[in-house]
């Protein structure tokens, strides 16, 4: 009779080998959408600090000439930051695909392999 911690050990090795991949790619997903989200909070940041600060000199500002050259001050610095965030996202980007791609190649090899063993049992 076979011994049932070995059956289940056995099964539970098997199971963790079948969906390292999937746990892989999940990992990896994880990663990336982390990433998304401090950024957009980021982001969000500056446009709240923008909003308020555009709402300060509003209630701060005595003639229209200043006000329109603060205005475009603040506005030029929001335009700064966004590109400079609108940067980091594409490179962002770029190294989730790279790592995506990079766990495609590594999976893909895994399973050409196996199924090769298994046509030559067979």
């Amino acid at each position: 009779m076979a011994n049932p911690n070995t059956e289940i050990n056995a099964f539970l090795e098997a199971s963790k080998k079948a969906l390292a991949p999937a746990a892989r790619f999940n990992e990896l997903s994880a990663k990336t959408i982390e990433r998304v989200a401090r950024m957009n909070y980021e982001a969000l940041g500056d446009f709240l600090n923008y909003g308020l600060a555009h709402l300060h000199l509003t209630s701060s500002v005595k003639d229209v000439p200043a006000f329109v050259k603060k205005s475009t001050e603040l506005t030029h610095q929001l335009v700064e930051k966004q590109t400079q965030r609108s940067q980091e996202l594409i490179k962002l980007a770029s190294e989730s695909q790279a790592d995506f791609t990079q766990w495609l190649d590594k999976t893909t090899a895994e399973v050409a392999a196996k199924t090769a063993k298994f046509e030559k049992a067979a």
